[in-house]
């Protein structure tokens, strides 16, 4: 046609092809017309245009949804049946993200006039490296950065080289704009016609301001909640303006206080640790998969192996919620937790809400489990009233919400020296985010937890003993009509500690009463403003949120699911 298509595999690119431009591409462009004689139907780009330098801003074209998964940290290595021409590397190219379409097809022109409709520039990536992968096993073998699954058009087919594109960093815009005029150089690289090269487009970063000031090298610092809890009210207004500086630009944080729960964390992890070193018959009979159930009511998830689910790769998990509830008992009980919607919350008799282990089998397990909750529950309590303040609503605004939560406890463990990822790039569907490691001598640490700054950095998230953890999750953000980050963050194989030393945390994830609704709150919009989130409550969100990975697993799309799951976090 006259957009010049042509089909045919793209053999291995030389690096002296591209490393002089002009006549370099011209080679580049012949080597790859000699990649072989047979059509490969499942990869077709258009021709490219006579070769020029490529001078000023370079945009790269990605679709949707992988330009926001590419953005925000999930997917860290970018796939071509090219190398990234060595100039380009440690350089910043700008996002152009396009609209979804068919795999292996580009949709966009060799000339795009500025305000194309259907492209817009959502950001910019830094990339520090070119691989091209040896063998299929390299390739599946690092599918938890790349993102391609083995059955895509894209993935590894005998006979061609895939190129990998390592990312150094990222950087979000303020607000996606409109393309400005666009000439195609090579393949999926652009010449853009930015002014002052870019320079005076809007980035989250440039949005947030400086970075707030921190006692350490690192972003996060340690608040005393203790003037808070017992001060004066300018002392209470000092806490709430930190945990707002911090939040309005990471939204991570320690906390700690006079009189913290030092005994009850140590036994609580404690606990844990004797829980994972059981043997897997017995652990499994821990699990809801064993309980006999007798009704459609809810029961805690309980014991999962490692692999077993997709958010439980690499490591093995035992979950709970509100542990102490038992089926009509006081003073939990009523029609909140009987009726047909708190049946899918809680427990109906005779089944059991939490699949305890046996006290004879785990002696003290359900006690400082149970203690430990409490703890997370209280300083819950004192958080939201710290936000409310944030948020400049009342106090009893984000208390009611919260009276008869169903907030989730889980226990992870996983191995120093064992498998890749074990939690891709994320923001928790949750207010805020609890969580503490075991610290004990032999423990791995907790250095393979890490976020993504608005410098679009990766930085390992340490915990100190004698604080807990805290992160924002998307409620807030929601709550807070953007105000508040809830910050991507992830999980990688511990990296600190001999072989075979396990990481282990306790995470409490503070959720709402399951009728209470997860829009924006009316203080937290300006006069005229409009929301950046639909109004939904908790049920019509979380659905939306998880229900992609209920899936049978010929209709499961992880990469989708993760991009709906984070979709209020991607929100600048």
């Amino acid at each position: 046609g006259d957009r010049g298509w042509r089909c045919g595999p793209s053999a291995e690119l030389s690096v002296v092809a591209v490393a002089a431009l002009g006549a370099g591409l011209a080679a580049l462009e012949a080597q790859r017309r000699r990649g072989g004689p047979t059509a490969d139907p499942s990869r077709c780009e258009p021709a490219a245009p006579p070769p020029r330098r490529m001078e000023g801003p370079i945009g790269l074209e990605v679709q949707a949804p992988w330009a926001a998964l590419l953005l925000w940290g999930y997917k860290t290595v970018e796939t071509r049946l090219y190398p990234l021409p060595p100039e380009l590397l440690g350089r910043e190219l700008f996002l152009v993200e396009s609209a979804e379409g068919q795999a292996g097809v580009s949709g966009v022109g060799d000339s795009v006039a500025a305000g194309a409709a259907g492209l817009r520039i959502v950001g910019s990536v830094v990339f520090s490296e070119s691989i091209a992968y040896p063998s299929r096993a390299a390739w599946e073998a690092d599918e938890y950065r790349h993102r391609v699954p083995k059955t895509s058009p894209y993935g590894w087919k005998d006979g061609r080289t895939v190129h990998g594109w390592v990312v150094e960093s990222v950087r979000p815009l303020a607000e996606p704009v409109p393309v400005p005029a666009m000439q195609r150089v090579v393949r999926s690289l652009f010449a853009l016609d930015l002014p002052d090269g870019g320079a005076n487009l809007e980035t989250l970063q440039s949005r947030l301001g400086a970075k707030p000031p921190t006692t350490g090298s690192g972003s996060i610092p340690t608040i005393n909640l203790t003037p808070f809890m017992r001060g004066s009210e300018e002392e209470q207004r000092r806490v709430v303006d930190a945990i707002a500086t911090q939040c309005q630009y990471i939204g991570f944080l320690r906390v700690t206080w006079d009189g913290f729960p030092t005994q009850v964390v140590a036994a609580a992890q404690d606990a844990a640790r004797r829980f994972f070193e059981c043997d897997q018959l017995a652990k499994q009979q821990w699990s809801k998969a064993s309980v006999r159930k007798q009704t459609t009511s809810y029961t805690s998830t309980g014991y999962r192996s490692s692999g077993s689910t997709e958010n439980n790769k690499n490591r093995e998990s035992w979950s709970c919620t509100v542990p102490r509830y038992v089926p009509r008992e006081a003073p939990l009980e009523g029609d909140y937790y009987a009726s047909s919607a708190g049946q899918q919350h809680f427990a109906l008799q005779p089944d059991p809400h939490v699949p305890w282990p046996d006290e004879s089998q785990l002696p003290g397990f359900r006690e400082a489990i149970c203690n430990y909750y409490d703890e997370a529950e209280k300083l819950g309590r004192v958080l939201l009233r710290i936000f409310a303040r944030v948020l400049n609503c009342e106090e009893e605004v984000l208390l009611a919400m919260t009276d008869k939560h169903v907030s989730a406890m889980n226990l992870f463990s996983f191995t120093m020296g064992e498998g890749g990822e074990v939690l891709p790039a994320h923001a928790d569907v949750s207010v805020f985010t609890i969580l503490s490691h075991d610290s004990s001598a032999g423990a791995a640490g907790s250095a393979s937890l890490e976020m993504l700054t608005p410098d679009g950095i990766w930085e390992p998230v340490r915990c100190e003993p004698g604080s807990f953890t805290i992160n924002l999750g998307q409620i807030m953000q929601r709550w807070s009509n953007g105000r508040l980050r809830a910050t991507v963050h992830r999980v990688l194989p511990p990296v600190d500690g001999p072989p075979g030393a396990k990481r282990r945390s306790i995470t409490f994830f503070q959720l709402l009463n399951y009728d209470a609704s997860v829009s924006v709150l009316p203080e937290c919009l300006a006069q005229g403003a409009a929301p950046k989130y639909e109004p939904q409550s908790v049920a019509e969100w979380q659905k939306d949120r998880l229900a992609g990975f209920y899936q049978p697993p010929e209709k499961l799309d992880v990469n989708k699911c993760w991009y709906h799951y984070n979709s209020d976090a991607y929100v600048a």
